[in-house]
């Protein structure tokens, strides 16, 4: 009896060792590409682990925007934009988007911008139209007046039916949740009433109603400026708005010292969010501490501006 069982115990561990020796070998599997945040805000802020944006058949970088490695954001604010060209490109199989500034790989100040320092805005060119019909991809951001007029590109056309097919993109994504589309007030005013003419529904017309803002100091009227708000996954690292900073001065004014190093005066404004039991005294120096931070070696370089007034709005 005993002689059956060791014979019995042996062959079960021999079908073991033979299954063993038959398995597949398990590799260790590759790590995961790490998490990606948007640190602080838009205009004071910077960006960990984030995704570069690639060219595609749909999609291109604006050649006056080439020399720039500001190709960096969130993974949904890259997929935001990749998902928008391909969605406008299935509808207008020659649509190409050009696209301009992200942020830098490591986020932070970025020359000729006072945002795009958190990995949450992107530089969107408008769709055109040249001679024949057929589409214009200039080599910069082409401007357009109240009239409809391209006056730095003659012959240029504003395509109505792609801008607005890449707004609705925008405006619709499943993934992303867009905050703000800056743009200017007579763009946003031609693209509602495409909208409406062509029979979209008022709910997303509203909502791109919306989201189109023109900033009180930058008319955005040769492209679009998106920004996406703070994903769920960020935590409270990721500050939704803008911080406006307001350096103390002598009463009634403030100034508020530019990237490019000139001075502008704008009316005083109260802190952003005060704190009623900070001590008031005279001796308290309320001047905020400014990050100063080097642009790095992969800044965009100091290009002059395509407009004199070219600049992303400080508060937004």
């Amino acid at each position: 009896m005993r002689f059956v069982s060791l014979a019995a115990l042996g062959s079960v561990v021999g079908w073991a060792t033979l299954s063993s020796a038959a398995a597949p070998v398990q590799r260790p599997t590759k790590a995961t590409a790490s998490a990606s945040f948007s640190i602080g805000s838009p205009n004071q802020g910077r960006l960990d682990g984030g995704k570069r944006l690639g060219a595609a058949p749909y999609l291109r970088v604006v050649p006056y925007y080439a020399e720039s490695t500001a190709r960096w954001g969130l993974p949904s604010l890259v997929g935001l934009i990749d998902r928008a060209a391909r969605r406008v490109a299935r509808r207008f199989p020659d649509a190409v988007l050009g696209v301009g500034d992200l942020s830098r790989r490591e986020g932070g100040e970025l020359d000729r911008h006072h945002s795009h320092e958190s990995g949450r805005d992107a530089d969107l060119g408008f769709y055109l139209r040249g001679p024949g019909d057929k589409p214009l991809l200039p080599a910069r951001f082409i401007t357009f007046s109240p009239r409809g007029e391209a006056s730095d590109h003659p012959g240029a056309v504003f395509d109505d039916a792609r801008n607005w097919a890449l707004v609705e993109a925008l405006v619709d994504d499943r993934e992303a949740r867009v905050s703000h589309i800056f743009v200017a007030r007579h763009i946003r005013a031609r693209l509602l009433r495409y909208a409406e003419f062509h029979g979209v529904p008022s709910e997303l017309r509203q909502h791109a109603a919306e989201l189109m803002i023109q900033p009180s100091q930058a008319a955005h009227d040769d492209h679009f400026h998106v920004r996406i708000g703070c994903p769920p996954d960020q935590g409270r690292k990721c500050v939704e708005f803008a911080v406006l900073r307001t350096p103390r001065t002598a009463p009634g004014m403030v100034r508020v010292r530019m990237r490019s190093g000139s001075e502008r005066t704008l009316p005083v404004l109260p802190p952003a969010h005060p704190d009623p039991t900070a001590p008031t005294t005279d001796d308290e120096d309320l001047a905020p501490r400014i990050r100063e931070t080097p642009l790095g070696s992969d800044h965009v370089g100091r290009r002059p501006l395509s407009k004199e007034v070219e600049a992303d709005n400080l508060d937004r």
